[in-house]
């Protein structure tokens, strides 16, 4: 039996590691897949050099320069290429500085929502019974609240701040993920070489790691990057409710919350933060989009049908 429980654990496991590098293989040359890793790599190529590319990274960061009043909404121009703020400050090196917040909000999210999603539902659809009902009821709970009301409440309770932000939509996010997880753990429990780990006296934790674990993570982490987009509106949305980070930070809901009082006189300050919002967003859409495509070939065909 000693020898059964190995070639089935060889034939498990594996699958599941190698899904993900199977489907980069296929989506290199796609060109839906390399137009969103094109945008990805931009943005963060903008968020860890923000501090040399901006202009005047002290603006940036929300600092007024000393002649601010004669360079209040300022238009597009050679030496402010989006134009300035409502207090003077050059707006490409706001929305610059801003991707750095944008990237670090959707990573610590996701991460952390992924992790928690994973844990909960694999142990979950292993064990079943009184666990499985209890997350069951908890991931019900969670998916009925919007983030946003969250976040109101944690503002009013401890006060706005990144940690309101990304505390919201983390308790709503991984019950999404406890989902999506628990439907393939359960196929996965009830393969054969799972039962022959079992009857072997392996230990349900090396089980959950070595055969549930990873042969159900590539698919959630496929949905994971899809969602990224999804999350960075989310984020962006909380801030622009001035619920989140305080105002005059580097952030793109921020940049906009200030710039809609003077969306007529000087639509410039809400058009480029949304821009690139709308830009970041659809890249992440597209790179997901493109992996669940190789997922699942039905996807692929419905596509082809609007294109």
């Amino acid at each position: 039996m000693g020898a059964g429980v190995n070639a089935q654990q060889t034939g498990g496991s594996p699958r599941g590691a190698g899904l993900l590098s199977s489907l980069l293989r296929r989506q290199v040359r796609g060109l839906k897949f390399g137009a969103g890793l094109t945008v990805v790599l931009v943005m963060l190529a903008l968020s860890l050099t923000c501090d040399f590319i901006a202009p005047y990274p002290e603006e940036g960061r929300g600092i007024a320069p000393p002649d601010a009043r004669d360079r209040i909404l300022l238009p597009p121009s050679t030496d402010h290429l989006f134009g300035t703020d409502s207090m003077g400050r050059d707006l490409f090196s706001r929305v610059v500085m801003g991707t750095r917040s944008a990237l670090m909000q959707i990573l610590i999210v996701i991460s952390a929502s992924l992790a928690v999603g994973l844990f909960v539902a694999v142990l979950s659809a292993y064990f079943r019974g009184v666990v499985e009902m209890v997350v069951s009821y908890l991931t019900e709970l969670f998916m009925s609240v919007p983030a946003i009301v969250l976040a109101l409440a944690f503002a009013i309770a401890v006060g706005r701040g990144l940690i309101t932000v990304i505390s919201s939509l983390v308790i709503t996010w991984w019950s999404w993920y406890a989902r999506i997880t628990h439907i393939y753990a359960r196929g996965v429990v009830e393969m054969d070489y799972v039962t022959l780990s079992r009857l072997s006296g392996l230990s349900p934790l090396k089980i959950v790691w070595r055969h549930v674990l990873r042969n159900v993570y590539p698919p959630v982490l496929v949905q994971a990057i899809t969602d990224m987009g999804s999350v960075l509106l989310e984020a962006t949305a909380i801030n622009f409710l001035s619920l989140g980070v305080p105002i005059n930070s580097p952030e793109w809901g921020v940049i906009m919350y200030e710039g809609k009082d003077v969306l007529v006189t000087a639509p410039w300050v809400t058009i480029f933060p949304g821009l690139f919002l709308l830009v970041t967003a659809l890249g992440f859409s597209l790179l997901g989009d493109s992996l669940r495509e190789s997922l699942d070939p039905r996807l692929r065909r419905k596509w082809r049908l609007w294109f």
